[in-house]
């Protein structure tokens, strides 16, 4: 496995492999970043699950040393009876999946946000989707929302090209309205678009009330991510993670009155915005 090296610092050996992914007719770059916009661990989830299901070539890992606080996203430190073993930093993990089959190639981010320099982040970023040929970017990212987990769960996108507003209608996402804080998905998309690559930022809505990793939003994301790229993905174990908590909520509510009536005001809400009648359970 590569160790740490430099932020994405490309060997030629690297260089080859994305110039082999780029002859094929679908190239994209998939970014899931924790931290800030992973509400739920909803990125981390749908991007793990990418990787675990279609098994890309690690092609390095990257310390984040120089991009994080690290007052705020601390080391981890290792003591065992009192003598201090190591400190790991956060890594960024860069993979390539290349699949003549399916006429498809897929460059992978599994990273932390970065607490500083984003410019140069997103530069690093910009120059192996050229690297590759890149068509497009898809990045992931999870929002708290006053949404039921009894639903199907709400979907949000922000594109960076007029026409790509269309796309994310075709799959029935909600088109986002917002001002505020920003993550970096915002100048990463924004960078993007002054060099005339495509970007679609998705956000699962996470249920403001449910206090663990949320794989039901999770496997909803990673489906529509897969119908977008047009390849075909193996969602079981997601599916599985999804059911589970689905049934460990379910069993909370019977236990917590208050729990089912807040759910039960939400479902309301959401069939409301829906248009579907309100007696539909």
């Amino acid at each position: 496995m590569p160790g740490a090296v430099k932020l994405f610092e490309v060997t030629g050996e690297v260089l080859e492999k994305l110039k082999k992914a780029s002859k094929l007719g679908k190239r994209y770059m998939l970014i899931g970043f924790s931290g800030w916009p992973d509400a739920g661990n909803v990125a981390s989830l749908t991007i793990q699950h990418f990787i675990d299901s279609l098994a890309p070539e690690k092609l390095a890992e990257f310390e984040l040393t120089e991009f994080q606080d690290l007052t705020i996203s601390r080391p981890v430190v290792e003591i065992d009876d009192g003598l201090i073993k190591g400190l790991q930093f956060a890594k960024s993990a860069l993979y390539l999946w290349i699949n003549p089959e399916q006429d498809t190639s897929l460059l992978i981010l599994k990273s932390p946000e970065p607490g500083f320099r984003w410019k140069e982040f997103t530069e690093k970023i910009l120059e192996l989707c050229q690297a590759m040929s890149a068509q497009r970017i898809y990045l992931v990212g999870g929002v708290l929302d006053m949404v039921p987990h009894t639903r199907k769960p709400k979907i949000s996108a922000v594109v960076n090209m007029e026409h790509l507003k269309l796309e994310i209608k075709v799959h029935g996402f909600t088109s986002s309205n917002y001002k505020g804080p920003s993550s970096i998905h915002s100048y990463l998309m924004l960078r993007s678009r002054e060099i005339g690559l495509e970007a679609i930022s998705i956000w699962g809505h996470v249920p403001n009330y449910v206090p663990y990793p949320n794989a039901i939003v999770a496997l909803h994301l990673a489906s529509n991510l897969a119908e977008m790229m047009e390849i075909s993905i193996n969602l079981d174990r997601l599916a599985k993670l999804a059911d589970a908590l689905k049934r460990k909520m379910d069993s909370a509510m019977e236990e917590n009155p208050e729990l089912r009536r807040v759910v039960e005001e939400l479902e309301r809400r959401y069939d409301e915005e829906a248009g579907a009648p309100s007696y539909i359970a």
